[in-house]
């Protein structure tokens, strides 16, 4: 948690340098091509990292992770070859033609990804926390320095995806690096025939989590992707400011609390009893460090915005005040989540978050301003998250 803290720190720190040399507009148009990426990189590794952490035996979850790897390399060639042949018409469809060129780089992002996501499960299985805290650190580190160099050489938005690039490759290479020095002797033993029987085995991640994911992503993503449509650059600017301040430094925070409670709840000596106490350790621990920073942002949210970022960014303090309490309860509700792939009621979560991307397709369509869609996401959004809460509880308490 440390580590995360601190890597997300820094493009936090750095947020106020880059609204002043990047505008709204090119906010907005990174923002379209990270929401297209972040949904691409949902189904890039078919989800069996999830399954990483799962096997009692090494030698299963290296078979796992040759397998998320080779997924990876499938679906990143498949995308390249789509989008080399079709990426006029995905600008054209998107409305945006300044975006084409740019499309041409998101075979590279989900690839990167694809390898971080599979490889820091291995670590974590292993774990691997202090290595896993410098890497995001890393990652965090060279992205930032190039979104800062970038902006003062043209401030285009194409730097800001350079930039992204560039975290994601350091991060990926030290994670490989790191896994190919420590844990080599793991992956003697990699067959075909073990993969095979290991997706079948864990093939309720595809088919039921594949789904839960990309609709999660998507209820999120789905804004960058139709703000710029819709209601201009500049919102989409706005709404992924937000996003970078509040919603990244929190899932981050509660992804690494998860990291840790995962091995814990996944160790075979964790008994029934164990699982309750840990939910009720994350509970109140979530709730207690996520109260602060709420309240600030409930009280002088738009002001500390225009104070930080520019006045010209004083939309976005706005969302903020409007999407705090949203942020709040869903940082309590990720980590308690895991329950559910422990309890492997996967398919609950399909319905969990098919009703995310209901309630975001549904507000683009039923309202007509960016504000009205920011605060009918952040009142279902939050009663959907306390579902989540409330479910978490009972499978805590059950022997299923």
């Amino acid at each position: 948690m440390t580590g995360t803290v601190i890597a997300q720190a820094i493009p936090i720190a750095i947020s106020p340098i880059l609204t002043r040399l990047y505008s709204p507009e090119e906010f907005g148009l990174f923002a379209l091509y990270m929401g297209l990426a972040a949904i691409l990189s949902v189904i890039v590794t078919g989800r069996y990292e999830q399954a990483i952490m799962l096997p009692a035996d090494d030698d299963d979850a290296a078979n796992l992770v040759v397998l998320s790897l080779t997924i990876t390399v499938i679906i990143s060639l498949l995308t390249l070859l789509l989008i080399f042949f079709t990426s006029d018409k995905i600008a054209s469809a998107l409305e945006k033609p300044e975006i084409e060129a740019w499309l041409l780089l998101l075979p590279v992002t989900i690839f990167l990804t694809g390898i971080y996501q599979t490889l820091n499960y291995w670590n974590n299985r292993k774990k691997q926390y202090k290595t896993l805290a410098k890497n995001r650190i890393y990652q965090s580190t060279t992205m930032s320095i190039a979104h800062i160099g970038g902006g003062f050489i043209s401030g285009s938005g194409i730097f800001l995806i350079f930039g992204d690039l560039i975290g994601k490759f350091t991060s990926a290479s030290f994670l490989a690096l790191n896994t190919f020095k420590k844990d080599s002797s793991s992956f003697i033993d990699i067959r075909k025939d073990k993969q095979i029987s290991l997706a079948k085995r864990y093939k309720k991640f595809p088919i039921f989590d594949t789904g839960a994911a990309l609709a999660n992503v998507s209820s999120y993503q789905i804004q960058n992707i139709l703000f710029p449509i819709f209601y201009g650059l500049s919102s989409a600017g706005f709404y992924f400011l937000v996003l970078r301040v509040l919603q990244a430094p929190l899932s981050l925070i509660s992804t690494s609390l998860t990291d840790v409670y995962k091995q814990k709840l996944t160790d075979p000596k964790t008994t029934e009893n164990d699982l309750k106490r840990y939910y009720k350790k994350m509970f109140v621990f979530l709730f207690s460090i996520g109260l602060p920073p709420l309240v600030l942002f409930m009280f002088i949210g738009e002001e500390l915005f225009s104070f930080i970022f520019g006045s010209e960014w004083q939309v976005a303090g706005e969302y903020a005040i409007i999407l705090a309490p949203m942020f709040y309860i869903r940082f309590i509700a990720s980590p308690l989540s895991y329950f559910l792939y422990l309890k492997e009621k996967q398919e609950i979560n399909v319905l969990g978050n098919f009703t995310f991307l209901i309630c975001s397709l549904a507000s683009v369509i039923f309202f007509k301003s960016a504000e009205d869609v920011v605060i009918f996401i952040s009142v279902t959004f939050s009663l959907t998250y306390i579902a989540y809460i409330i479910y978490s509880f009972k499978l805590s308490k059950s022997n299923l």
